[in-house]
């Protein structure tokens, strides 16, 4: 066997989306990573081998607002571009051709780590694998480690403390937990895709097939023959057995259950499936838990529920409370126990480190956090967008040559910088950049929006036979309401004011006020509701218009940054008691937006400072308590936003952060499909320009973007008073917006050398 080690500045183990975005986002701020992964495919649960949906913190758009942005946007975001139809195939070559852009990154498939070596107690010194087909070893030094192996093969064998199984109910006074601690655990699962081929195809049950006739499945979980994929997420085992120890004999169930399934779907006679056939069916179980290890912070429950603001919040979640029978499919029980925020919660950095090896981040299924609020943090889009914060947090510990917890400690405002700066995406944080020159300018726009009026001319008439809703941004003061109103008999028109609780919330939560007005008979055109309110800070309110068959609102058809409505209907999930019980609920699945999502009621509002050009350097990112972007009409001309000095700067790199509308729910196989290849939101066209005694002159000329977030680096820096961006065109949106813009002397990397991100 051939055997040779080498030095990394970082060493991230495990290539599923955790792992792949720690090593991204520590490689495009100059660290040298090595990636390592012990499959031939990157992508862990999502990869073509398992085929898991990436679900996130939208929870299949219940969650407004919810779609991650950073590493994970750009995947969801590209791969739309990509592969709209959701092949598992082209998610894959996606997530490879990530990885290899970054010449930071070395990448090592078909390597299994089989030995941690310590330099003491506490401190990692190497790990060292096997790498399958070419018979070498290979050892990995380096000072500081990522564990994103989903099962903590690296935090387990360094002897990092960690939790298996169920916590009692008194260990963290969590509702959902077990009266006594246990070693239950969620199951694995294993899919199959089938296919429609226009004739007869026959199947022949293996004689190792299960009869789920003789099993609950038939009474308590449903059975479609159309469905794929996982959407038989339900098809389940394992919980009550050693997930990793018992791994083989899980499969083995597992495959007997899908070849059970579907011999019942082919030959029971309830199903049309003559012309179905069996086009793939997994070979790894996709497992859910294992290993959770101990930061110097456990997330539980209630963080999830109350959403716990925590001053070192680097990553967010909006999965509910998933909780699923440890005896999975066979069980009388629902699928899941669900638990539902309110919206989106934070997650703290002192989840993604072992408290007790000190070189040591975690990312993925092996964070810190309790069983209970496992059942949330293990959807994989959170998982990647704690692995991105993982991963600068490492980087970062590496360019101060300091402990994972000193970052906590010592370093927070900095590093939390350093995220914002790398659109991390995290909420309701804004910490300024004292080397962003932004942050010293004008800002001056040729236009911006300060009306809010969803009118358009082919508006359609809505029937207000149920009560509807909406929901937009309060800054600083409504004076009053307008709604277009349709009504030949006229009526009472009752509309109530709320506000919505926290920053990431889209709810009605306390009542304000409930204003009747009286609709005369042939009313067509704007009704006023009388509403004054002026909040402490700016904030979004929700307004709910009751029933009345006697009045028509009116609906249009398109998007409007910052202003999302909502019909009184519950989301499927509720309507599923086989699958899914509920233990905590929130106005989140009654007022849905996912059936509703680019329309809006017709409204209009009158002087409004929420999309000022101001919050291009407000340091927020995402929406929170409005829509933290700049926002103006397209007029059918050019619009500019100009930043100006008192003095002229030098200036090298500049990083601009777009609207790709976070509200649009984006997945990366087949649970849905989204009609539009490219955000519309996104600006298209545009340049970026610096002013001169002899005119502007362009840095950039930008045509047909589809990203987010850019960065543009100049060979030499450039002498300018003024800097702009020229929008010329959206990709389909009827209005420009911009959520951020930044400037600086030279070219931002925490580390040696500079980042490559494929987008400069």
């Amino acid at each position: 066997m051939k055997s040779r080690s080498q030095t990394f500045d970082l060493v991230v183990v495990g290539g599923g989306l955790a792992g792949i975005c720690a090593a991204i986002s520590s490689a495009r701020v100059g660290c040298h990573v090595a990636l390592i992964q012990n499959r031939s495919v990157l992508g862990g649960n999502s990869s073509s081998e398992i085929r898991v949906w990436v679900g996130g913190a939208s929870k299949h758009g219940i969650n407004r607002y919810g779609r991650e942005n950073g590493i994970m946007g750009e995947l969801f975001v590209e791969n739309q571009y990509r592969n709209p139809d959701g092949n598992p195939y082209l998610w894959d070559l996606l997530l490879l051709e990530k990885v290899k852009a970054e010449s930071n990154i070395d990448l090592f498939l078909d390597t299994e780590v089989l030995q941690v070596n310590m330099k003491n107690e506490q401190t990692i010194e190497s790990v060292t694998g096997f790498v399958q087909g070419s018979e070498t070893q290979i050892t990995f030094i380096s000072d500081y480690f990522i564990d994103c192996t989903g099962d903590g093969v690296v935090a387990f064998n360094a002897g990092a403390d960690f939790h298996l199984g169920r916590e009692s109910r008194e260990a963290f006074d969590e509702s959902l937990a077990p009266e006594v601690a246990d070693q239950k655990l969620l199951g694995s699962s294993l899919f199959f895709y089938t296919k429609d081929v226009g004739h007869p195809v026959k199947f022949i049950k293996p004689f190792f097939a299960k009869d789920i006739a003789k099993t609950e499945i038939v009474k308590s979980r449903v059975i479609k023959k159309d469905d794929n994929g996982c959407a038989y997420w339900w098809i389940e085992w394992g919980g009550d057995h050693d997930i990793v120890h018992d791994n083989e004999m899980i499969r083995d169930e597992l495959q007997a259950a899908v070849y059970g399934i579907w011999d019942y779907i082919k030959n029971s006679g309830q199903y049309d499936a003559d012309n179905l056939t069996l086009e793939w069916i997994g070979s790894v179980a996709g497992k859910r838990e294992y290993r959770r290890f101990l930061g110097d912070y456990m997330l539980r429950q209630q963080d999830i529920e109350e959403q716990t603001d925590f001053k070192d919040k680097v990553a967010f979640g909006g999965w509910s409370i998933d909780i699923h029978p440890s005896s999975g499919m066979y069980t009388k029980e629902a699928g899941t126990e669900d638990s539902v925020p309110d919206g989106l919660y934070h997650i703290p950095l002192r989840s993604l480190y072992s408290r007790n090896i000190h070189n040591l981040f975690l990312a993925g299924r092996d964070i810190s956090v309790s069983h209970v609020a496992f059942g949330s943090t293990r959807v994989m889009a959170t998982c990647a967008i704690g692995g991105q914060a993982a991963g600068l947090a490492a980087a970062f510990a590496f360019k101060h040559h300091i402990l994972a917890g000193d970052i906590y400690r010592d370093h927070l405002a900095e590093f939390q910088r350093l995220m914002l700066r790398e659109d991390s995406a995290v909420l309701g944080l804004s910490v300024p950049d004292p080397d962003d020159l932004a942050q010293q300018a004008t800002i001056t726009a040729s236009h911006t929006l300060t009306e809010i009026n969803t009118y358009r001319e082919d508006s359609r008439v809505y029937p207000l036979h149920k009560p509807i809703a909406f929901s937009f941004p309060v800054n600083p003061v409504i004076r009053s309401l307008d709604l277009m109103v349709d009504s030949e008999l006229g009526g009472q028109l009752e509309v109530s004011f709320y506000q919505t609780g926290r920053g990431q919330n889209y709810i009605p939560d306390s009542l304000l006020q409930t204003q009747t007005v009286s609709v005369a008979a042939q009313t067509h055109g704007w009704v006023t509701v009388p509403f004054e309110w002026r909040p402490q800070q700016p904030q979004n309110i929700f307004v709910i218009v009751k029933e009345n068959s006697r009045i028509n609102l009116r609906v249009s058809r398109q998007e409007f940054q910052g202003i999302l409505s909502f019909v009184n209907e519950p989301v499927g999930e509720l309507k599923q008691p086989k699958l899914h019980h509920f233990v905590r609920t929130s106005p989140i699945l009654e007022w849905t937006n996912q059936t509703f999502n680019r329309q809006n009621f017709v409204f209009r509002v009158a002087q409004t400072a929420a999309f000022s050009v101001d919050n291009l350097t407000n340091g927020y990112i995402r929406p929170f308590a409005g829509p933290n972007m700049w926002v103006t009409p397209v007029q059918g001309q050019p619009e500019n936003v100009t930043l100006t000095w008192t003095e002229p700067q030098l200036i090298q790199e500049i990083r601009l952060i777009l609207n790709d509308d976070l509200n649009e729910d984006l997945i990366n196989l087949h649970h849905h499909r989204t009609d539009f290849p490219i955000m519309p939101e996104l600006i298209k066209d545009f340049t970026v320009d610096y002013l001169t005694d002899d005119g502007w002159q362009t840095i950039a000329n930008i045509q047909s973007n589809r990203q987010r977030h850019l960065r543009l680096r100049l060979p030499d820096a450039v002498r300018a008073k003024k800097l702009r961006v020229h929008a010329i065109a959206t990709n389909g949106s009827e209005q420009f917006s911009l959520v951020e813009i930044r400037a600086y002397t030279s070219i931002q990397t925490l580390v040696k050398g500079v980042d490559n991100h494929e987008g400069d």
